[in-house]
């Protein structure tokens, strides 16, 4: 096997039992009585755990090894995550949510640096929409059979199961071959300086739209919709099989169409989609406007992947991941907070996804400034 297969087997069953985790959480809190405010600041702190741990334990992975740290982290996510199922106070769940939180965005940092390292020009496009893909896969698979299971046998227990099936992920990483990390100083010329902003601007408007409404996905179907967690979960699954072929084939639809145009495309269609989000409530509707936007932001991000992490110098990738996750964490945390406090009722989701349409149309706007940069240096990795 090689090792950028192995890097995606891993994220493979990674992905499987963190999303049947996922799906159940939130409701899971419902059932235990929690409101939207608490379910929200305990996202808040989740994220504000993936965006200061995380940029830590980025900054640490390049200097002490990727390898050593994920084997280190795995076990601790899975402690951590059967820990927030036991809710002593609500300051319980908040800590024991920072610290999985962290943990848990620095296995995504460090397998994107996996790919990154053990692939090159020829295939590292392919690659990065096959390990997107494998992850979107799992939340179909982890959105579809988690919420089933958990009608079926009770949310804590399939939770308990799913994280400790989760140990397992690790075993195709053993023999991977982690390449030596150079030491020295670094200098960006201008291009990689513009490339590694667009990568900080990007991430940080889409984590605040994003994070007003993407982590409450369960919620939101539940309070407008009055929906089973079976069914919201394979509303959600539906949503990431179609991602999971869009990303899958990224590759092959950036070369016919221009990967930079492909990525711009999209980042402009999504604000108008999630502004209709924020004033369709009829059910069918409503949900296949959620699937689309989802599908069609996400299917691009081993294209966005591609561009910026190809043209930043290796020995800072972890670095320069952990401080993109920095932003996209913080932003999604803030977002968080402020979901808390609009989810009442139909009127503060409208002024959600309103809020959330203009940060997309940001981020398109930066987008495009990233896009007349390019160059056509994205045909370096999509003419092959």
């Amino acid at each position: 096997m090689s090792a950028p297969v192995k890097i995606v087997f891993f994220t493979f069953l990674n992905g499987v039992s963190r999303n049947i985790y996922q799906v159940l959480f939130n409701l899971y809190l419902k059932l235990l009585g929690f409101n939207n405010e608490v379910i929200g600041t305990i996202m808040s702190y989740n994220l504000w755990g993936g965006a200061l741990l995380a940029l830590l334990i980025g900054f640490i992975s390049d200097r002490v090894g990727r390898k050593r740290i994920i084997f280190i982290i795995q076990p601790l996510i899975v402690v951590f995550a059967i820990m927030r199922l036991f809710p002593v106070s609500t300051w319980y769940l908040y800590l024991v949510s920072f610290l999985y939180g962290g943990l848990n965005a620095t296995t995504r940092i460090i397998s994107d640096v996996f790919i990154v390292e053990n692939t090159h020009n020829k295939n590292r496009a392919k690659f990065f929409g096959m390990n997107f893909g494998a992850n979107m896969l799992t939340g179909v698979l982890g959105n579809a059979t988690g919420g089933f299971l958990g009608d079926l046998f009770g949310f804590k227990i399939v939770m308990i199961f799913a994280m400790i099936l989760r140990l397992f992920a690790i075993f195709p990483l053993f023999n991977l071959k982690e390449k030596k990390i150079e030491r020295g100083k670094f200098v960006l010329d201008d291009f990689q300086r513009k490339v590694f902003w667009f990568f900080i601007f990007s991430t940080a408007s889409v984590g605040f739209g994003a994070g007003l409404f993407i982590h409450f996905g369960n919620v939101i179907f539940y309070d407008l919709f009055s929906m089973s967690a079976t069914l919201i979960g394979f509303i959600l699954a539906f949503a990431q099989l179609g991602t999971s072929i869009g990303a899958a084939f990224s590759h092959k639809l950036g070369k016919k169409f221009g990967a930079g145009r492909l990525l711009l495309t999209a980042h402009f269609i999504v604000p108008v989609l999630i502004f209709f989000l924020a004033i369709v409530r009829e059910p069918i509707s409503f949900v296949t406007i959620y699937i689309g936007r989802f599908t069609l932001m996400n299917m691009v991000s081993p294209i966005f992947n591609t561009l910026v992490l190809s043209f930043l110098p290796y020995n800072i990738l972890a670095s320069s991941a952990g401080i993109r996750n920095f932003a996209n964490n913080a932003m999604r945390a803030i977002a968080a907070m402020i979901f808390a406090k609009l989810a009442v009722g139909s009127e503060g989701y409208f002024t959600i996804f309103m809020i959330s349409s203009v940060f997309y149309l940001i981020n398109a706007l930066v987008t495009y400034i990233f896009y007349k940069n390019l160059n056509g240096r994205d045909m370096e990795f999509y003419n092959h």
